[in-house]
C-alpha cells in the first residue's frame, strides 16, 4: 500500500541529485504563475492532470501512475477520458522550461498538490524523485481511470487496483469539490459545488451537497447523471455510490460534517 500511495503523487531523464533541486516553493510560486493569471484560473485542471496521471496505477505490477509522465505520448494523451489535459500540460511547460532538472512528472505532481493549497486545502507533503519516461512504451494499457457511469464495486475495483480502502477512495473523491463536468470533454455536464474555476475553492461542501441534497435523475439526452432540486448542480453515478453503499456512506457523512477529518484524510 505505501508503494500503491507513493504513485498517487504524481515522468528518459537522467537522475539529479536532490540537493540539485530547487526549493518546492520557488517551484509552487512558478505553477501559481502559470495557471493562475489574468489569462486562466486553471487549478481544477491542475488536480484533474494529477489525479489522470497517478490514477492509472497497478500494484500487481508497478505500471502506470505518476512516474513517467507517459501522459505526453500516445496513445495516454490521446484517450477520451484525458481530453481538455493537454492545455494544463502545455501551461506547466513553461515551469520545466524555467527548471529544466525538474522532471515534467515532478512538476504534474507538484502542481496538483499545490493547486489543493492554492485554493484553500491542506497542505500535501511532497517529495522529488520521479524521471520522465523518453518514449510511450511504458503508457499504461487500456483505460484504467474511473468511470463515472459505475457503482461501488467499480470504484472498489479501479481504487482497489493502486491499494486504496474505502475510506481512501471516499477522501479522495472529495477532489469534486472543485472544478465542473465538460460534454465536450467527459459527456457530461456541470458543476458539483456550483463554483466555477474562477471561485474554485477546496472545502468538504462537495460531501454536504452529496449527502444534504436530494439528487433525481437529470432528464436530458447524455448520459445518466443526477441533479438537485434547483437544477444547479450536478452529481454522476459514482457520486451517488458514495452515498448509498453503507461503507462508503460512513465516511461520506464524516466528511460532510467534519472539514478537518476530511483534509487530514485527503
Amino acid at each position: 500500500k505505501k508503494q500503491a500511495k507513493n504513485q498517487w503523487k504524481l515522468g528518459a531523464m537522467a537522475p539529479v541529485s536532490l540537493e540539485e533541486f530547487p526549493p518546492a516553493e520557488v517551484l509552487k510560486t512558478a505553477i501559481r504563475d502559470a495557471i493562475v493569471n489574468e489569462k486562466c484560473a486553471a487549478c481544477p485542471m491542475a488536480v484533474r492532470l494529477g489525479f489522470h496521471q497517478s490514477g492509472t496505477y497497478d500494484k500487481s505490477d508497478n505500471s502506470g501512475g505518476s512516474n513517467g509522465a507517459t501522459m505526453r505520448f500516445a496513445p495516454e494523451a490521446t484517450l477520451d477520458v484525458n481530453r481538455g489535459l493537454g492545455v494544463m500540460r502545455c501551461l506547466l511547460h513553461d515551469v520545466k522550461l524555467q527548471y529544466p532538472e525538474v522532471s515534467n512528472a515532478d512538476i504534474w505532481a507538484l502542481a496538483s498538490c499545490a493547486a489543493i493549497q492554492m485554493t484553500g486545502g491542506p497542505e500535501i507533503p511532497f517529495a522529488f524523485g520521479r524521471n520522465d519516461a523518453a518514449d510511450g512504451s511504458s503508457c499504461p494499457l487500456g483505460e484504467r481511470l474511473p468511470k463515472g457511469s459505475g457503482d461501488a464495486a467499480h470504484l472498489r475495483e479501479v481504487f482497489g487496483r493502486m491499494g486504496f480502502n474505502d475510506q481512501e477512495i471516499v477522501a479522495l473523491s472529495g477532489a469534486h469539490t472543485l472544478g465542473s463536468c465538460h460534454v465536450a470533454r467527459s459527456g457530461y455536464e456541470g458543476r458539483w459545488t456550483g463554483r466555477g474555476c474562477g471561485g474554485a475553492r477546496f472545502d468538504n461542501q462537495y460531501f454536504k451537497n452529496l449527502m444534504d441534497l436530494e439528487w433525481t435523475t437529470k432528464k436530458w439526452e447524455g448520459p445518466l447523471q443526477y441533479e438537485d432540486p434547483s437544477g444547479r448542480l450536478m452529481m454522476l453515478p459514482t457520486d451517488l455510490a458514495l452515498k448509498f453503499d453503507p461503507e462508503f456512506a460512513k465516511f461520506a457523512s464524516l466528511y460532510a460534517a467534519d472539514e478537518r477529518a476530511f483534509f487530514e484524510d485527503f
